[in-house]
């Protein structure tokens, strides 16, 4: 055998030991599957934790006033909230707007939205996976597990049967 072959195989061999050894040490040690609890405030300065939702279906969207696709999909958020709120399901939105102390009450009353919205942290923003595109949201159940993650936009008809069946709902 040759000697390129060996060092090929031995650099192989070793990159493989190393990547065995480090992968467990990068990964976190949370469930992947568990969506990270929060404290956010929300437009009137309270404290709102994910855990307050504890044995809800939760919809988190991440989301920011000049985002035309955040925009197009409230819509469908204020219908769902309204249609399933009192079965157990609930909305939040959580701003990434630098000014959203400032500029958020307006869209709110604007688009009359029906569910809460709260301002985000960086470390909210890094509990999620580094939000990057706009807008995010995660469906979560009852258990607070994240039944699907959607990047972009998201409609009424994407989510109402995941709604439905984390619920329990026969429809």
């Amino acid at each position: 055998m040759k000697i390129e072959a060996k060092i090929r195989i031995f650099n192989y061999v070793l990159l493989s030991l190393v990547g065995a050894i480090l992968l467990p040490a990068c990964q976190g040690s949370a469930d992947p599957s568990s969506a990270p609890d929060f404290t956010l405030l929300n437009l009137q300065d309270e404290s709102v934790n994910l855990s307050d939702y504890k044995g809800q279906v939760v919809l988190i969207n991440f989301f920011s006033t000049n985002c035309p696709p955040c925009r197009v999909e409230i819509p469908d958020f204020i219908r769902l909230q309204d249609q399933y709120g009192s079965k157990g399901f609930a909305v939040i939105g959580i701003s990434v707007d630098q000014e959203g102390k400032r500029i958020l009450p307006g869209f709110v009353r604007a688009l009359r939205i029906n569910y809460p919205i709260l301002l985000a942290t960086s470390k909210v923003i890094m509990d999620y996976g580094n939000i990057y595109a706009l807008p995010a949201s995660f469906l979560i159940d009852k258990d607070h597990r994240i039944l699907k993650h959607y990047t972009g936009m998201v409609t009424k008809d994407e989510l109402e049967p995941i709604i439905v069946n984390a619920l329990g709902i026969n429809e």
